[in-house]
């Protein structure tokens, strides 16, 4: 029996889903001050939000991030939480969790904003990158026990080494190398906002469930067989560290203006022929801001033995 291939529900006249944006720490809040998502921006000083002019702002103090990350989850109540995180959580549809780990803020606070998520069953996406090789040894540290417990903690994690992204762009100078990141940590939350529904929360949190940790590729085509143009950029991604015919779950968002359906049909079709052992999700959507160009984004499970 083949895997499950299922589509994400949106059409005409249907209601998207409400993403709100969770920017934690530095790195966090750099991503969110740039985003037009619904935003909170939470950091342990006013300067660290402050720069986010368009979001609502949060300062919680070392001790408290690190008090609430370290709780168990079993015995939070709402009550032990900062009301003003548990309103932001509750007004939405989906929080999107977003750090960089490795620094305190970041790692504490993303690990109890998932906690808080899961508390009250909201649903959650969180989106991190992870520390260059070069930094320290306790950095590297706090990041891979924060990502450990955000795979316990959230719906679907996605994770982005920043060491991978210097074969994305090798000759930038770092400060425009971390606004490359941020608009690539934010691409996967864009194409889902664009494509889900309420009914999609289940399946999603099922397809999910089959993989602890997504990385993302995305192509860009156009011309002849601009579909298979897309495909192999979106496969070639440096995140993809691993053979894609293990992975056993996947997304897949196609955009184009117009959508040509039967493109759309082709697309996935020669995306699943390359992930044939997964469920994958998909779907598509009309994005002119492309003009001739087809994108494809894709989220891959990575393999618990890659």
């Amino acid at each position: 029996m083949s895997p499950l291939q299922t589509t994400f529900g949106m059409r005409d006249g249907l209601r998207p889903l409400r993403f709100k944006l969770f920017g934690v720490g530095g790195a966090g809040c750099n991503v969110v001050s740039s985003s037009s998502f619904p935003s909170v921006a939470i950091g342990s000083s006013k300067k660290e939000v402050d720069r986010c002019a368009n979001s609502q702002k949060i300062v919680l103090s070392h001790e408290i991030l690190e008090g609430l990350a370290s709780t168990d989850i079993s015995v939070l109540t709402p009550n032990m939480m900062p009301k003003e995180v548990i309103d932001a959580l509750i007004d939405t549809d989906i929080a999107v969790l977003i750090a960089g780990l490795g620094g305190e803020t970041g790692s504490n606070g993303i690990r109890f904003l998932a906690s808080a998520a899961k508390m009250i069953s909201k649903p959650s996406i969180t989106v991190v990158s992870l520390p260059f090789s070069v930094e320290s040894l306790s950095r590297r540290e706090i990041a891979a026990d924060a990502l450990s417990d955000l795979k316990k903690r959230s719906d679907l994690v996605i994770s982005f080494a920043n060491d991978k992204l210097r074969k994305l762009v090798p000759n930038l100078p770092m400060d425009k190398v971390f606004r490359v990141m941020n608009a690539i940590m934010e691409r996967p939350i864009t194409d889902l906002s664009r494509v889900m529904i309420q009914p999609d929360v289940q399946m999603m949190r099922q397809i999910a469930s089959g993989s602890d940790e997504f990385r993302l590729g995305v192509g860009l085509g156009r011309g002849i067989n601009r579909d298979l143009a897309a495909i192999k950029e979106a496969f070639d991604s440096p995140w993809f560290d691993f053979d894609p015919i293990s992975v056993q779950s996947a997304f897949l968002v196609v955009s184009s203006y117009p959508v040509d359906f039967k493109e759309v049909d082709a697309t996935i079709r020669a995306v699943h022929s390359r992930i044939s052992n997964a469920k994958l999700m998909f779907g598509s959507y009309e994005d002119p801001s492309l003009g001739d160009k087809l994108r494809v984004t894709l989220l891959l499970g990575r393999p618990t033995s890659a």
